[in-house]
């Protein structure tokens, strides 16, 4: 998969909200395609993982959600918001794991 971002302005160059709508569509088409290539990995990963403990990998769920936050503060974002949507993305895909585990097993 090919990151394909093809904005036509930057930020400073919209001259009107259309503008700017149009470079925010084409961002978010990529980040969508980006959280579909990060599902196809999480479904892989259910080969390595025996039982719903491993799975859930609390240690790796709080360190995940932990580094997502401090990589948005790195980038001006609200560190605490950014924690929220990966608790959320992170709690999402452990119950498709566990669908997935369950079907294997």
């Amino acid at each position: 998969m090919t990151i394909d971002l093809k904005l036509t302005k930057n930020p400073d160059e919209c001259a009107n909200k259309e503008d700017i709508r149009a470079q925010i569509d084409l961002i978010d088409q990529e980040i969508i395609k980006l959280f579909g290539l990060r599902f196809q990995y999480v479904s892989e990963i259910v080969k390595f993982k025996k039982d719903p403990e491993s799975v859930v990998a609390q240690e790796r769920k709080n360190l995940v959600i932990q580094q997502r936050g401090e990589w948005a503060e790195a980038n001006g974002l609200n560190k605490a918001t950014f924690e929220e949507i990966y608790r959320f993305l992170v709690d999402h895909n452990i119950s498709k794991e566990l669908e997935i585990l369950k079907k294997l097993q």
